[in-house]
């Protein structure tokens, strides 16, 4: 803890000390006894909805007096509402007052950048095909259609592939030429569409599936073709006595595999849009997939819900394009051909929710996916922000639903239908160490809180140098909290060294807490923090992150500076 005595040496005050990392993992933690536990604000819902005529004409005059939203069919007070605009001409923000008549326009400053976080997803294809249209379609958007102040990060649904934003078209493509030797190569060998697996995995779903003799069928031939060697590798099964149990497990065998990866994917979103909302500008998400399966008793419901409610939470759009039938040699069976159309709407379906429910765009040009891209970069979007405070409830996980309507006719309302209960409270530890780990891997430099970092070396022995880091931290845009006629925050430092693999070396983390009086608080600002740490670390190439996380709101600073010793 910081009191008046320790703030004038804190301000340049070598605030690191030796202690354990948090990543990998936390070893141990510095901080004062008694310090007050942090917890998520659960308890506020938030909506975005898109709202147009009969023409499909986005709606923009809109008032909160104009929406009724209700949660399990109770009407709720709107707390705040917002019109916001995306796209690539100039963004205009509309705040008002949900008692104001009239929305009042407001233009963002010119400055502010476009993050455009474009993630391919290498876990769910069943083949490679697509992965070099994908590609191609990046770079055509990179070449052609990036603006003058866009960002750009690529990312892969395995995170093998993580290109960190940047406005360098050159970098960009030489980063993108490399992006297929990359991609994750594993597919997943298919006796069954994703949809068939999912029925046939479980013998109880046998009486909901119209295909189940079919399917039992199928799969007894594949079965018999492999054990003949017809399909080019030994049969994966025994051939068992009962086609109806063989096929059970093998659904089940095939599905497990399938729904890890799609746990996998959404797990890369989470992390991905945690990080990104430490970003400032206008932010957005451009998924290419395959699609996925989110069933009602599926994990990756929930999974997909925590998704699009942490991106509507951070203020970033999620936009999606399909990969499905890019490339396709249908049968002629028009049993084959219906199923395959089930499947298809099955698996893009959380496609179009998670861009349905945050103002996004769902593509589906498959053979032509560079358009798609475009359509989605210079799509001119409108849609209204409103929160709620969520009803009483259990964190239990429970699932309940959101009606919203408009009192305007003839309007089309899209907005998301309803939300899970956490099931746990989240605690400012558990919350700071998964913070700083998603920080460590997000792809690009945080500037929600600027930083800066500067090193120096001396040479130890023939290969071991000592080497200090200083870290700089404007806590302008920081929120101290007043308290007892003091200022009251804690700040979470933490430096990071890798090697050229990306294999972690070395690092340090702090936990600084501060209660300052008026005139220290202010010297603080003016002045912000500097720190510095040494490590001892061989001859080479060396990636090292400085992070900074405080405590009030959540925010967090990132910066990364490549060192060569000596």
């Amino acid at each position: 803890m910081i009191g008046n005595a320790g703030i004038c040496s804190a301000l340049a005050l070598l605030l690191f000390i030796s202690c354990p990392l948090l990543f990998p993992q936390i070893k141990k933690e510095t901080g004062t006894k008694g310090r007050a536990i942090f917890r998520v604000p659960v308890n506020v819902v938030v909506l975005n909805a898109t709202v147009t005529d009969k023409d499909g004409n986005p709606v923009t005059d809109l008032t909160a007096n104009d929406f009724r939203v209700y949660d399990d069919d109770v009407l709720q007070n709107i707390q705040t509402f917002a019109l916001e605009s995306f796209g690539s001409s100039e963004l205009e923000e509309t705040k008002t007052d949900r008692t104001s008549p009239t929305p009042v326009l407001k233009k963002e400053k010119e400055t502010q950048p476009r993050l455009i976080s474009i993630v391919i997803d290498d876990l769910t294809m069943p083949s490679l095909h697509n992965f070099p249209l994908v590609v191609e379609a990046v770079k055509e958007f990179v070449r052609n259609s990036m603006g003058p102040t866009d960002q750009v990060a690529i990312l892969s649904g395995s995170r093998i592939v993580k290109v960190p934003f940047s406005d360098n078209k050159e970098y960009l493509l030489e980063a993108l030429a490399a992006v297929p030797s990359k991609l994750n190569i594993d597919t997943i060998p298919r006796v069954f569409t994703d949809l068939e697996a999912y029925y046939l995995s479980d013998m109880m779903r046998e009486s909901n599936s119209p295909h189940w003799v079919q399917l039992i069928r199928k799969a007894s031939a594949w079965m018999a073709d492999a054990s003949e060697g017809k399909r080019g590798r030994a049969a994966p099964l025994r051939p068992s006595n009962s086609a109806e149990a063989a096929t059970t497990i093998a659904a089940k065998v095939q599905f497990g595999n399938i729904e890890f990866r799609y746990r996998n994917l959404l797990e890369t979103l989470r992390q991905n849009i945690r990080a990104l909302r430490h970003f400032e500008g206008f932010k957005t998400l451009v998924l290419f997939s395959y699609g996925f399966l989110a069933q009602s008793e599926m994990a990756t419901t929930y999974q997909l819900q925590e998704v699009i409610d942490l991106a509507l939470r951070s203020g970033i759009v999620l936009n999606t394009l399909s990969i499905r039938d890019v490339t396709t040699s249908m049968s002629n069976d028009p049993s084959e051909i219906m199923m395959h159309e089930e499947d298809k709407r099955a698996q893009e379906s959380p496609l179009i929710q998670m861009a349905s429910d945050t103002g996004g765009m769902f593509s589906h040009r498959r053979n032509d996916l560079a358009k798609g891209l475009r359509e989605i970069a210079s799509r001119q979007s409108y849609y209204y922000i409103l929160t709620y405070n969520m009803p009483p409830k259990q964190a239990d996980g429970s699932y309940h639903k959101i009606r919203m309507e408009v009192t305007r006719p003839g309007m089309v309302l899209s907005y998301r239908k309803g939300y899970y209960t956490p099931k746990e409270q989240l605690t400012f530890h558990n919350t700071r160490k998964t913070d700083i780990i998603d920080a460590l891997d997000t792809p690009g430099d945080m500037n929600e809180i600027p930083m800066t970092l500067a090193y120096n070396y001396t040479q130890e022995e023939d290969y071991s140098y000592t080497v200090s880091f200083v870290t700089g931290v404007d806590i302008q845009k920081l929120s101290f909290l007043e308290e007892d006629a003091r200022r009251k925050n804690t700040v979470s430092l933490i430096l990071a060294a890798y090697d050229e693999a990306d294999n972690f070396i070395d690092g340090l983390d702090k936990s600084i807490e501060f209660r300052l009086q008026e005139g220290n608080y202010v010297e603080l600002r003016n002045q912000g923090l500097t720190s510095k740490v040494e490590l001892k670390l061989p001859t080479g190439r060396y990636k090292i992150k400085a992070v900074v996380r405080e405590h009030n709101q959540g925010k967090m600073g990132l910066v990364t500076k490549s060192v060569e010793i000596p």
